[in-house]
């Protein structure tokens, strides 16, 4: 089942069903999903249409998402692993 905020895109089924699969339950997950891994991200719903579901996301974003987005991705260890901490879900 979609996340709620999934529903509320201007996206189609296919495209909803497809974000579904990432199981990220808030608009910020998902986008650092995509900046974590944005060739892989676009390759999976093509580039075009991950931007433009970006775009659509980043609307969703509070001021103080949208400024914690903006940050590099901190990583440490030899594969490079994300180490800091997760987007806090929301439930809704």
């Amino acid at each position: 089942m979609p996340a709620e905020f999934l529903k509320n895109l201007p996206i189609g089924e296919e495209e909803r069903a497809k974000l579904s699969e990432f199981g990220a339950a808030t608009p910020l997950a998902l986008l650092a999903m995509r900046k974590a891994s944005k060739d892989a991200f676009d390759s999976y719903l093509g580039r075009d249409r991950a931007d433009a579901i970006a775009c659509e996301l980043e609307k969703l974003l509070t001021p103080g998402e949208a400024e914690s987005l903006k940050q590099p991705i901190k990583s440490v260890g030899r594969f490079g692993a994300r180490l800091d901490p997760l987007p806090t879900a929301s439930k809704g």
